[in-house]
């Protein structure tokens, strides 16, 4: 080979080499820089699994991690401070999860969350849940949570966690029984502040209706006066806690716009007469009468607003608004708009924000001698949300505040309301002395109580209805009293030392007759709610102190039967209208086969139940020598106090709250029980609106049942149907003579 081909291959071997040296040094830096990367993945990893062990050793929850074998990777410390069977790395070489959580579980408790952990293994969500367990002798309440581990898109595992929640359960538990303590508290306060308020309105309304001097009677009128406003108060405390606690209903019905407007407009004068203001109604005359919704809780915010309104107005007027902008066909929902406005004080724009907070009155230095539990907007507010609309305020200091709100609601009826200036023209609404609507024939009546004021103050409102009424301090007493004399009538208290009135009630129920002696629960305790309740114990009906002579009128209307109830002509009548499905439902119904129950489906009973009593004796020839016409209009004006207005309304109530296809139903079914207390129903509210005809075949029909005799109930039920449906097409044609 030439000296210049070794030349030349000395020159490529050089080349190569230097290749071969750059190479080498490219893989050492690579070396070295995959050297530091391990060392940093090391260090990395060693961090990572630092920090998952502090996270497992400091944990207060149990971490629990599994594979899809549900045997356990990892645990928190904490098991390990409860459990000594198992080292970390028996669980880190797996541990079946039933094992790991023997100690912490029962067979029950670990059966049902092995089925929640193979759910989420498949895909399924499981909401966490609590778990009531023994651990080491304590008592735990212990929230699960279980969620799977994924691992590109696949589950590769569980991740369970036991949070301990005993405290917070606890906290809960503290809260519902410090809850309860305030409901006890308020029921108990009630009791306590009502008893003696009894007295004082029971004892001013005697000096009203039995004094003549009459310095003493106007004392009496503003005792009596400061009373009620009192009780409000009491009320609106009561309705706060109520709300607060969610117990508060809305309890929506059909009723009439005009009664409630005539209803507020006689409350607001009688406060309105000592200031010179003007109140003024601005009705929208196109609104339909008739509307659905809450009328008591809808009064009660009018009643509040116009009363903050009279508060805060020392002259000029307060403005009631009633509107809608636009009225659809019949049945369909609209928004009826509500406004009270005054030309008072007005409220400053930086506390404009805090007027429906609680126990707030804004302005206190300038109104400070203004009485209030600042509770009335804060209340009025709640009940419009509940309703669904907003209250509003718009005001500018020192020239008035105007408040609105919205209701929604509906008319089956289209008839408006009209022209209401001639119904709502001022007068003079003094405070009228309470008059009984009758007299009770032949009735003994015991009042048991444990306060002699009590004692004495119901005694004095039954004094005018002319029954034999006697008393007693204890149930004992009572239980004594009740084994000597027979009642048709038993007021109990509640609240008695030694025996109370629900175990003396009890007792005379065993007695001789007692099982059909109505008893009417006498109680201070007005919470909502209580009358459902008394009536569960056993009681026919409810009446709360302080007594209002007015609902003692319509309990004896209720409770008694009719032929002990004598017309008093002479007396206005002193029964309260109609009640509504609210105040019925807060009233508890009757609850005795003996009072009057309408046979409407909706609850409540109609308004004639109150006034109906027998004309005559059953068997009286009066009533056999009746001739048999559908309706005696000189009975039904009787019975409605001689006023063709009021007869013609009570005729409307007639038609629209009775129905016989629910008398039928009962008829087919057999259910003689309650087809008997429905055709006494039917009896009496007939009777009231001079349906004689109809009243009389109710009459035989229940006294039939009565005494088992079905065969005369098959023999003329389809007559009673008949002459019911005549008896409504007369009523409705308008072609009823009423002189």
């Amino acid at each position: 080979m030439e000296e210049a081909d070794y030349q030349l291959e000395i020159k490529k071997m050089s080349r190569e080499l230097r290749r071969l040296r750059k190479d080498n040094e490219l893989l050492r830096i690579a070396n070295d820089q995959a050297s530091r990367t391990q060392a940093y993945i090391q260090k990395d990893m060693n961090q990572q699994i630092f920090y998952i062990n502090q996270l497992l050793k400091s944990s207060p929850n149990l971490l629990v991690l599994t594979n899809r074998q549900l045997q356990t990777v990892m645990i928190s410390d904490i098991f390990f401070r409860h459990d000594r069977e198992f080292t970390k790395a028996q669980v880190q070489r797996g541990v079946p999860l039933s094992k790991a959580l023997g100690h912490y579980l029962s067979p029950e408790q670990l059966g049902e969350l092995l089925e929640k952990c193979e759910r989420v293994l498949n895909g399924k969500d499981v909401a966490p849940y609590v778990i009531k367990t023994v651990i080491s002798g304590r008592n735990f309440d212990v929230q699960a949570t279980i969620r799977p581990m994924e691992q590109e898109g696949e589950v590769t595992g569980l991740n369970l966690v036991f949070v301990n929640v005993t405290a917070m359960v606890e906290a809960i538990e503290h809260a519902q029984q410090a809850d309860r303590a305030k409901s006890n508290f308020l029921a108990n306060m009630s009791h306590e502040i009502r008893t003696p308020m009894n007295a004082i309105v029971g004892m001013s309304e005697f000096i009203l209706r039995d004094c003549a001097d009459s310095k003493a009677k106007s004392y009496a009128s503003m005792i009596r006066s400061s009373s009620k406003t009192l009780l409000s108060i009491i009320n609106d405390i009561l309705d706060f806690s109520k709300i607060e606690s969610g117990k508060m209903e809305i309890i929506n019905n059909y009723f009439k716009l005009s009664s409630l407007i005539s209803d507020i407009n006689a409350l607001i004068r009688i406060r309105i007469n000592e200031k010179p203001i003007k109140l003024l109604m601005d009705i929208d005359h196109k609104i339909p009468d008739e509307q659905f919704g809450d009328d008591v809780r809808i009064k009660q915010i009018l009643i509040n607003l116009l009363g903050n309104a009279i508060k805060f107005t020392n002259n000029g007027s307060i403005t009631l608004k009633i509107w809608t902008e636009a009225v659809p066909e019949p049945g369909g929902l609209y928004q009826v708009f509500y406004s009270v406005a005054d030309t008072g004080i007005g409220i400053k724009k930086d506390q404009m924000d805090r007027i429906f907070d609680n126990f707030t009155q804004v302005d206190t230095k300038r109104n400070r001698s203004v009485e209030g539990t600042g509770l009335g907007l804060p209340i009025s507010k709640n009940l419009v949300s509940m309703m669904g609309g907003s209250l509003r305020v718009a005001s500018e200091y020192g020239r008035g505040t105007t408040f609105t709100f919205d209701i929604l609601t509906k008319s089956r009826d289209m008839t408006p309301v009209g022209e209401m200036s001639k119904l709502l023209s001022e007068g003079n609404f003094s405070q009228e002395v309470f008059k009984a609507s009758f007299t009770l024939k032949n009735t003994r009546i015991l009042i048991v109580d444990d306060n002699d004021l009590n004692l004495k103050v119901v005694s004095g409102i039954l004094a005018p209805y002319k029954a034999t009424v006697e008393t007693a301090t204890c149930g004992a007493e009572a239980l004594m009293k009740c084994a000597k004399v027979r009642y048709d009538l038993i007021f109990m208290d509640h609240m008695m030392p030694v025996m109370d009135g629900v175990e003396a009630s009890g007792m005379i129920r065993k007695m001789p007759f007692g099982d059909v002696t109505p008893i009417v629960a006498l109680t201070a305790n007005a919470l909502s709610g209580a009358a459902q309740e008394y009536r569960r114990l056993g009681f026919q009906d409810f009446l709360s102190k302080p007594v209002d002579p007015y609902e003692m009128d319509n309990v004896l209307r209720r409770v008694l039967p009719p032929e002990m109830i004598v017309p008093n002509p002479l007396a206005e009548s002193a029964a309260h209208p109609a009640k509504t499905s609210r105040e019925e439902a807060e009233a508890g119904g009757t609850g005795n086969a003996k009072a009057a129950v309408s046979g409407n489906s909706g609850g409540t009973e109609a308004p004639f139940s109150d006034l109906s009593c027998e004309l005559s004796e059953p068997d009286s020839p009066e009533a056999k020598a009746f001739s048999g016409d559908l309706m005696d209009t000189k009975v039904g004006l009787r019975y409605c106090m001689s006023n063709p207005d009021f007869y013609r309304k009570m005729l409307d109530t007639f038609v629209e709250l009775n129905s016989i296809d629910e008398i039928d139903k009962l008829f087919q079914e057999k259910d003689w029980a309650n087809y008997q207390v429905k055709v006494h129903a039917l009896k009496s509210a007939s009777l009231t609106v001079g349906a004689r005809a109809l009243s009389e075949l109710a009459r035989g029909i229940e006294q039939a049942v009565r005494v088992s005799d079905i065969g005369y109930a098959l023999l003329h039920h389809e007559e009673l149907c008949q002459v019911f449906r005549e008896t409504r097409d007369l009523v409705k044609s308008g072609k009823l003579e009423i002189a």
